[in-house]
């Protein structure tokens, strides 16, 4: 992996970093921090709504939700979530126009079991059939609780008003009629087609991991190496 230690930091600050690069093509920022009682970490995938399918409207936001929801190693739904809230910690996810983002924080002494489950979403996840008629569920009440909200209105408006061949014009939450409804249909079915949205744009190299944590930065290396090891059947 390529590895650079000379990042420049505020005088004041007393943390240490490290920028890696992994084989699969990774990147990472590591932030080592023997004071906190805390650990973090976020990834981030160069993929959003702007790729979605014309007639899939919503299928990058209904993939980050499905993302969360069962990998091979830890296939139970809420093995993540559950792990998280015993040691102290939350998580959550967004998905933006040309990027989606998945976050945790927990207990410092809880990150290497929780990084390893949180690194198993991109390398195996399970995207099951019944875990997707269920969440397209979930979308759908996102989707409705923002008819609710002024500023989802005029965020509409604003992709209402503007050029239709440009992506931003593109509707981004989805719900049950954009992901489950006929033009969905024709082609495939809801957990198909999030496993050809996965497979197509969550590639490692369109992947960047910040990590804190008190451990020393050669040891975060190690963990992170450890539990990315998965991504390099990504790599294409």
């Amino acid at each position: 992996p390529r590895v650079v230690d000379d990042i420049v930091s505020a005088a004041l600050d007393r943390r240490s970093y490290r920028w890696v690069e992994l084989d699969s093509g990774l990147r990472a920022l590591l932030i080592s921090d023997a004071n906190s009682d805390k650990a973090a970490a976020a990834l981030e995938v160069k993929t959003g709504h702007f790729d979605d399918p014309a007639d899939v409207a919503g299928l990058a936001h209904f993939t980050e939700h499905m993302m969360f929801l069962g990998t091979e190693s830890f296939p139970d739904e809420r093995s993540f979530k559950d792990f998280i809230g015993r040691h102290g910690g939350s998580s959550n996810a967004f998905t933006g126009m040309e990027s989606t983002g998945y976050h945790f924080g927990v207990n410092a002494n809880a990150l290497p079991e929780a990084l390893g489950r949180f690194a198993s979403f991109f390398a195996e996840p399970l995207l099951r059939e019944d875990s997707a008629r269920r969440e397209m569920q979930a979308v759908h009440s996102e989707f409705q609780r923002n008819l609710q909200s002024d500023q989802r209105r005029i965020f509409q408006l604003l992709k209402s008003t503007c050029d239709p061949a440009h992506p931003f014009s593109k509707f981004s939450t989805g719900s049950l009629e954009t992901l489950g409804g006929a033009a969905a249909a024709a082609r495939g079915a809801p957990h198909e087609l999030v496993r050809s949205f996965f497979e197509t744009h969550y590639e490692p190299r369109r992947m960047t991991l910040c990590v804190l944590g008190q451990q020393p930065l050669d040891e975060l290396e190690e963990l992170v190496g450890q539990s990315f090891a998965g991504l390099a059947r990504l790599v294409r």
